[in-house]
């Protein structure tokens, strides 16, 4: 197995014993023993460490994480789909007859409301002061999420 290093250790698991017979098995792990072993100067509880930041960096810098929880359930039900629009009130739900915005130009979704809907145009100008593109205003900084209180 390879381990933060170039040399490999001989591990055998449930498997190999059950697909090769504890015979060969039993030779695999005497094999191993005598091989030369490396000496890991790193303890369990700090590689564990090391490969726990490896793998939650990326998911820990998004700006998501820095929203209080009500911010961020309305930028998780914005992202997902999983709000109260008519889009999904109407095709997932069954609760409204048509599945339209207010307005009457489109479904009412996540990108017609924060985008184009024109009966809230004027506080979309207001808050964005200039075209934004929907990534920006639902992965955007965590200034450009917070801007989504409105909804």
């Amino acid at each position: 197995m390879m381990l933060l290093s170039h040399e490999t250790s001989t591990i055998v698991d449930p498997f190999t014993l059950w697909s090769l017979g504890y015979e060969q098995a039993d030779k695999l792990v005497k094999y191993g023993a005598e091989q030369l072993q490396e000496e890991n100067p790193v303890c369990y509880t700090e590689m564990k460490t090391i490969i726990k930041s490896l793998f939650n960096t990326p998911h820990q810098q998004d700006s998501y994480h820095q929203l209080t929880r009500s911010e961020q359930t309305t930028i998780f039900r914005l992202r997902t789909g999983y709000n109260r629009l008519n889009q999904r009130l109407h095709k997932v739900m069954k609760v409204v007859q048509y599945p339209m915005c207010s307005c009457g130009e489109a479904e009412q979704d996540t990108a017609h409301l924060l985008q184009s809907c024109k009966m809230y145009q004027a506080l979309i100008d207001k808050i964005w002061h200039s075209e934004t593109p929907l990534k920006e205003k639902l992965y955007g900084p965590v200034d450009a999420l917070q801007k989504q209180r409105w909804i």
